[in-house]
């Protein structure tokens, strides 16, 4: 095939996925995450983000989103308007703890699931560019085609499936501000979003 094919297949391919699951380091923000998350075309998503606050994991499903973070998460966020004393009294509180947030963390954390689906389509070949075929490799034990985008400034290089359905297996992002490396997989797999057992959810919106 050449590559102008190899392009057009996986870019088809990726924009008619269900869902899929993204793994590896994506820059944002001029923040580095750390991310291992399902998604899947309806916004829905289930896995773990992490930054220098620590790992946050998320479940969400329409506008239901429960979240669940380490230690240094909540102490970090709950020390910017509280004493010391009140900072861990709340850290011992929601440690080990879904919790279900007030509508506006809700939204904030929701926004997260549907960014990370944004840099995903980022990193197909889908940027209408012209992309050049590079040597073959191999991704998790699968044979790939690579092509690599370039700029003045930064290259992005995709692995795609060359068995099966030309899905994208690996993606790159080398130089300019924005670095990152991440691997795909789960494609089409339902995203599961039970929610977590009752006993385990903390609703903040009846602290005082």
């Amino acid at each position: 095939m050449t590559t102008q094919q190899i392009d057009k297949q996986a870019r088809e391919a990726f924009r008619n996925a269900t869902s899929l699951r993204l793994a590896g380091t994506i820059s944002s923000d001029g923040q580095q995450l750390e991310v291992d998350l399902a998604l899947d075309a309806l916004g829905s998503c289930n896995g773990a983000v992490g930054n220098s606050l620590g790992i946050m994991h998320i479940i969400k499903s329409g506008p239901l989103v429960y979240v669940k973070a380490q230690d240094d998460f909540w102490r970090a966020t709950f020390s910017r308007e509280m004493t010391a004393e009140q900072t861990e009294a709340m850290v011992a509180l929601f440690a080990g703890r879904w919790v279900k947030p007030p509508r506006l963390m809700s939204a904030t954390a929701g926004r997260m699931c549907n960014r990370l689906g944004s840099l995903t389509e980022a990193l197909s070949p889908a940027s209408g560019g012209n992309p050049t075929r590079e040597a073959d490799a191999v991704v998790g034990g699968r044979p790939v085609a690579v092509l690599a985008e370039r700029t003045t400034t930064e290259t992005t290089t995709v692995y795609i499936a060359k068995e099966g359905k030309p899905y994208i297996l690996k993606a790159t992002v080398t130089g300019g501000n924005e670095p990152a490396d991440v691997t795909f997989s789960d494609y089409n797999k339902p995203v599961d979003t039970t929610p977590p057992p009752p006993d385990q959810i903390l609703d903040p919106t009846k602290l005082r």
